[in-house]
């Protein structure tokens, strides 16, 4: 309560500055200008007005002070009072974001663009009350799908066990089924950790030196791609996130009929560009628009998880991943870093 009557309390304290300020800079300039004019009146004698110096004084600072009690009395209603308002409020929403504002009020009638900024406000404070409810539904969905993803995949290592030993079954019938029924729990094993790399924050990158070779050579084991890169031999980054990210890349460059995977790094200003480009089909048009959106995936079998979770550990590394071209020859992926990545580190 303390708190808040402090604050509260600076808060008017801060409005009393500038209103104080406000008045001070208009009598002033008020009382020259009032001066200036009663000085030249009776300087040139106009109208027949003559008076002392200190009589012209004395009115101008007597008219300086209606003027600027005039002028301050009426910026602070139609100006001041409704700007502090809305700062109070933008300063209220900042601190909760789940607050509930007020409906307009008089004192913004009647200034038609404070009206509409504060309308402004007032929508985007339902907006993010609103964004915020959705997304806390969709954290208590994401931790409901990792727990039973969880379950699932201990459920699938039990039955892997069991399904291995059908392969050695004297009944041919189960011994010809068995690679069939073992294919479809390894995907949906596959499935279950993907989805888990996709529900799980992320961590704060590590970076570390990583050797391109070794890298492009784990690549190409892990798939059936020929890989080659061009530029630096070593990185400043973090080896798991960048391993992952180039992982999945080659990986959808696999499933879609490619044979070669391109990995070439050069400098842009302040950014390392990464190009993954490969001799793949291509991606179709209408399937761009929703290239790095989960469950959005072009193949049969797949389930759209692999680039939205490289799109989140280019954001994890501090750079965007984008798809720079797609034709009958072949896609490419730029992945933009911060430079700093390019300066290994002893």
């Amino acid at each position: 309560m303390r708190k808040n009557n402090s604050a509260q309390m600076n808060k008017h304290i801060i409005g009393a500055e500038r209103l104080i300020k406000t008045g001070l800079i208009t009598f002033i300039f008020s009382t020259s200008a009032s001066f200036a004019i009663l000085a030249a009146f009776s300087y040139f004698k106009v109208a027949g007005v003559a008076v002392e110096s200190m009589q012209i004084l004395i009115l101008s600072c007597g008219l300086g002070l209606l003027q600027a009690l005039g002028i301050t009395t009426a910026l602070y209603v139609r100006f001041l009072r409704p700007l502090c308002q809305l700062e109070e409020e933008i300063t209220a929403v900042a601190a909760d974001p789940e607050l509930i504002l007020p409906t307009l009020g008089h004192s913004t009638r009647h200034n038609q663009d404070i009206q509409q900024l504060r309308s402004q406000i007032l929508n985007l404070s339902e907006a993010v009350r609103q964004t915020i409810r959705q997304r806390q539904r969709l954290a208590d969905i994401g931790e409901a799908v990792a727990k039973i993803n969880h379950d699932l995949r201990n459920m699938l290592a039990s039955a892997m066990l069991v399904i291995d030993q059908l392969e050695n079954s004297n009944d041919p019938r189960v011994s010809e089924a068995a690679p069939v029924v073992i294919k479809a729990t390894e995907q949906a094993s596959a499935l279950c950790q993907n989805m888990l790399d996709y529900l799980t924050e992320l961590p704060q990158p590590e970076p570390e030196t990583l050797n391109l070779s070794a890298l492009t050579a784990e690549l190409g084991q892990a798939t059936n791609l020929q890989v080659s890169w061009r530029g630096p031999d070593r990185l400043y980054v973090d080896k798991i996130m960048f391993h992952r990210l180039l992982f999945n890349l080659a990986r959808n460059a696999d499933q879609a009929g490619a044979s070669r995977l391109n990995i070439d790094i050069w400098q842009a200003g302040h950014l390392a560009v990464i190009d993954v480009s490969d001799n793949g089909p291509g991606i179709p048009q209408h399937l761009r628009q929703t290239l790095f959106r989960a469950f959005a995936s072009g193949q049969p079998t797949g389930y759209g998880l692999g680039l939205a979770i490289c799109l989140d550990m280019a954001l994890a590394l501090g750079g965007r991943l984008r798809l720079s071209r797609s034709t009958e020859d072949g896609s490419e992926f730029r992945l933009q870093l911060p430079a700093a990545c390019l300066q290994i580190q002893d």
